[in-house]
């Protein structure tokens, strides 16, 4: 069967595969997996209704897509304080890692909260170290 011929309701149903009951996944996790398939499939049947329109955002919505709502989560954050590393568990990782280099950026981003692409973007003239206190401009 070609893509071209899936109905609304058939979408829908692929969908719904992804969904999960609240006993299997109480923190509600399948709710991003949920979200970025109907991203892609959005992009895919935009792609396939409407390939000569150019840019993908002047792309129209395909009758397939129409009322297919965006899914939010109902938790803010799926992270518990459980799930953070303590400081004791931080020593036990510099005394136990044998990177001189995967220490620092342990250091570094846990002191900072970058995230790794912001730390990845840093230029040695952008640390400033001041009375042992690290400052990123």
């Amino acid at each position: 069967m070609s893509f071209k011929y899936m109905t609304r309701p058939a979408v829908v149903g692929c969908l719904e595969r992804v969904r999960k009951s609240d006993q299997v996944d109480p923190l509600h996790r399948q709710m991003g997996t949920a979200e970025i398939s109907r991203i892609v499939l959005l992009r895919f049947f935009k792609w396939l209704y409407y390939p000569l329109v150019s840019p993908h955002s002047k792309r129209p919505k395909p009758d397939v897509m129409q009322n297919i709502p965006q899914i939010k989560r109902r938790e803010i954050s799926t992270y518990k304080p459980t799930d953070l590393w303590t400081e004791e568990v931080n020593v036990l990782f510099y005394k136990h890692c044998p990177s001189l280099r995967d220490r620092c950026w342990h250091a570094v981003s846990r002191d900072t909260g970058c995230r790794p692409p912001e730390l990845l973007k840093l230029k040695i003239k952008d640390v400033v170290v001041q009375q042992l206190i690290m400052v990123i401009k």
